[in-house]
C-alpha cells in the first residue's frame, strides 16, 4: 500500500539510465517504505494521487531550479503541506537539497531533508514520521468539526473561531444550534426508533450498572442516535458538544453517546472546547489512535524530585482505550449514563493546543500509574507520572483546561508535526 509519493529530479547531464540506476539503489527501500515513484526528470511514472503527499527526491546536484519549478506546479506550499527532500551521500544530492530547503524557508514555507545511508536506506522511524505527518496535515485540511451548541460559558480560554481554526490547523469548523440536536432527539422519541445502535453488549460488558437507569439508558442511546444523525447530515469527521445544556433542558447527558462516536471513529469532545475536539482529530490523523479528553484535578510537583503526579478524570472515555468499565450517572449532576472506566497502565502522550491564534502546543510523555476510582470526581480517573518540567509548564503557563491523553509515547512524531507546522 502505498502512503507517499515522491518524484525525482536530477541533472540534464545524466542520461536516463543513468538516472535509473542510481535511483536503483534506493527504490526498493523507499518502496518498502511505502513510497510509490510518480516521476523521474521530466518522464511520467503514474497519474498524481492528489491523497498521497509529494516528496521529492534530490537524485543529483545542478536540480535546484527544476525542484522549485515542481514544487510551484503541485502547489505544494499552497496547499499548506511540507516540503520533504529525500538525499543521499553522493553526486551532489545533499548539497542540492540543502540550497533547495533554504530558499523554501526563505520564502516562508517549512521543509525536511531526509538523508538515506551509503547502503540507501533511509531511517525507517523519521521516515515514518515524516509520512504520517504529512498525511496527518492533508486529512486536517479535508476534515470538517461540527460545534453543537456554543462553548460552554466557564471555558473563557477555548472558544476559538472557524476563521483561526482553519488557518492555524486547517478543519472546516461548521456551528450547529443545539435546538437542531434537540430537535432529533425529539423526532426519535416521537417515532420511538430502535436505540440499540449495534451495542447489545454494552450492559453485558459492564462491570455494574448503578444509579442510571434503563430510562438514563434509553435516553443516552437517543442522543447517541440524533449526533450520529447531525454527523451525517453535515458529514462530520469529529464534533464537539455542549453537554451541559442536555443536563438542563432534557435531564439526559452526553456521556455515552460521545464514548461510542470516538469508538466508531467519530472524535468527539465535551463542553464545546475547541482546541481540545482539534487535539483529539489531530492525534488520531497522526498516530491512528483514539484519544481522551480528560481535567486535571490534581497536579502535585515535589522540588526535589523529577517527575511530577497528575490525577486527570472525565465523565466520558472511549470504552476502547479502557481495560474495564462500569455505568454511573454523570459525576457533577447525578443524571444520565456515565463512564467509569479502569485505564491500563503504561505509557501515553499528553496535549493540548492553545494561545490566541491557536498557535501553541503543550505536549509531554506520561505514563498511567493508577486508575483508581475516587468519589468526588468525575467517574473515569487516572494518575500519571510525567517529568517535573512539563507539570510546572502546566501550572505556570497552561494552554486551558482539558488535556489530550493518547496511548503510547508519541512525542517523537509530534515534534517533527510541529518542525514541519507552519504557524498562523
Amino acid at each position: 500500500m502505498a502512503y507517499f509519493q515522491y518524484a525525482v529530479v536530477a541533472s540534464i547531464l545524466h542520461d536516463e539510465q543513468q538516472k535509473r540506476t542510481l535511483l536503483g539503489v534506493f527504490e526498493r527501500a523507499l518502496k518498502k517504505a511505502g513510497g510509490e515513484l510518480e516521476s523521474l526528470g521530466q518522464e511520467h511514472v503514474h497519474l498524481r494521487n492528489d491523497m498521497l503527499p509529494l516528496f521529492i527526491f534530490v537524485l543529483t546536484g545542478g536540480t535546484e531550479a527544476e525542484a522549485l519549478r515542481l514544487i510551484q506546479d503541485e502547489k505544494i506550499l499552497e496547499r499548506g503541506e511540507p516540503i520533504v527532500l529525500l538525499a543521499h551521500p553522493s553526486h551532489n544530492s545533499l548539497p542540492a537539497a540543502l540550497e533547495i530547503l533554504a530558499k523554501v524557508t526563505q520564502d516562508g514555507g517549512r521543509g525536511i531533508i531526509l538523508q538515506a545511508d551509503t547502503a540507501g536506506a533511509f531511517d525507517k522511524k523519521a521516515l515514518e514520521d515524516v509520512v504520517a505527518v504529512a498525511q496527518s496535515m492533508k486529512a486536517m485540511r479535508a476534515c470538517r468539526i461540527g460545534v453543537v451548541g456554543r462553548p460552554s460559558d466557564w471555558l473563557v480560554a477555548s472558544r476559538h473561531g472557524a476563521e483561526a481554526v482553519n488557518k492555524a490547523w486547517g478543519p472546516e469548523l461548521m456551528d450547529i444550534p443545539f435546538e437542531e440536536l434537540l430537535d432529533e432527539i425529539q423526532k426519535i422519541r416521537a417515532a420511538k426508533l430502535e436505540t440499540d445502535l449495534g451495542l447489545p453488549d454494552l450492559r453485558e460488558r459492564a462491570e455494574f450498572f448503578r444509579e442510571a437507569d434503563e430510562a438514563d439508558m434509553r435516553k443516552s442511546m437517543e442522543i447517541l442516535r440524533a449526533l450520529k444523525s447531525l454527523v451525517a447530515r453535515h458529514a462530520l469527521h469529529a464534533l464537539t458538544l455542549r453537554c451541559f445544556d442536555l443536563v438542563l433542558q432534557d435531564r439526559s447527558t452526553g456521556c455515552l453517546a460521545l464514548s461510542a462516536l470516538a469508538d466508531e471513529g467519530i472524535d468527539a469532545g465535551c463542553e464545546g472546547d475547541i482546541p481540545s475536539i482539534l487535539g483529539l482529530h489531530w492525534v488520531r490523523t497522526l498516530t491512528g489512535q483514539t484519544g481522551w479528553m480528560a481535567n486535571p484535578s490534581i497536579i502535585t510537583v515535589r522540588n526535589e524530585s523529577e517527575s511530577a503526579e497528575m490525577l486527570v478524570a472525565h465523565c466520558t472515555a472511549p470504552r476502547s482505550i479502557l481495560s474495564g468499565y462500569g455505568l454511573r450517572s454523570h459525576f457533577e449532576s447525578g443524571l444520565g449514563v456515565a463512564i467509569a472506566g479502569v485505564v491500563p497502565v503504561g505509557d501515553v502522550t499528553l496535549l493540548r493546543i492553545g494561545g490566541k491564534n491557536l498557535e501553541r502546543v503543550w505536549f509531554s510523555s506520561a505514563e498511567v500509574v493508577a486508575s483508581p476510582r475516587k468519589e468526588g470526581l468525575c467517574r473515569t480517573q487516572a494518575v500519571l507520572r510525567l517529568p517535573a518540567d512539563k507539570a510546572r509548564e502546566l501550572l505556570s503557563d497552561p494552554l486551558g483546561n482539558h488535556l489530550v491523553v493518547v496511548r503510547g509515547d508519541w512525542t517523537q512524531r509530534i515534534s517533527a508535526y510541529l518542525q514541519l507546522w507552519r504557524r498562523p
